[in-house]
């Protein structure tokens, strides 16, 4: 099976993130998709949205431009700048999280995601779901896990998140029952997910 098991695959769709500007609009409850390319676009309702000045739409826009060329110093300058100016916007930091991450700063990039965590006022799951990637990649599982379902508790609607722990479980950990009834929970979710509907359909062969 052709598995999404590492981070740029999961964020391949910053695209379609600058496209709606997601990670930012989405703290106005604009835009309905995630930036993974199977997301829900579920947000933390028990988050109050704040409004978003053009100012930063644009700075944000340049920041993804760079991301778009994998000019991660560029990205980094704009998204740190964004921080200073703008320190309300929460998401930014998951992205900047993301790009110490692409560039090598792993450190960094667990440091900026577990604060964005610890401010508890995320109006949407990319931090967990980037830093238990990360985690993931570390072969800390436990961690890894214990964010995704976190993260679950928060966003329960979220099918990247279902599907990403169900990633951790099989290919992981072992635990294909585990795997099995997440995958299941993201498929009740996002039913067209063609690829999903494939694991679900192995994984039900090889438990029974």
């Amino acid at each position: 099976m052709n598995y999404i098991k590492e981070m740029p695959k999961v964020l391949s769709s910053h695209k379609l993130i600058l496209a709606c500007l997601c990670v930012l609009v989405v703290l106005l409850s604009a835009c309905g998709s995630t930036p993974s390319q199977q997301g829900s676009g579920t947000t933390n309702n028990r988050v109050k949205a704040v409004d978003v000045p053009d100012a930063a739409k644009n700075e944000y826009k340049s920041a993804l431009a760079a991301i778009d060329k994998k000019d991660w110093g560029r990205a980094e300058t704009v998204l740190q700048k964004m921080q200073a100016s703008y320190p309300k916007l929460l998401s930014t930091k998951a992205t900047l999280g993301w790009v110490y991450w692409q560039s090598g700063k792993t450190e960094k990039a667990i440091a900026e995601l577990q604060a964005a965590i610890d401010t508890k006022k995320l109006y949407r799951s990319d931090a967990y779901n980037y830093l238990a990637i990360i985690y993931r990649g570390e072969g800390k599982f436990n961690q890894a896990e214990k964010l995704y379902k976190q993260a679950i508790q928060i966003w329960p609607g979220d099918a990247v998140l279902h599907k990403n722990l169900g990633i951790l479980y099989e290919l992981y950990l072992g635990r294909l029952t585990d795997a099995l009834k997440y995958y299941k929970q993201a498929q009740a979710i996002n039913k067209k997910d063609k690829r999903l509907n494939g694991w679900v359909k192995d994984l039900e062969r090889r438990t029974s």
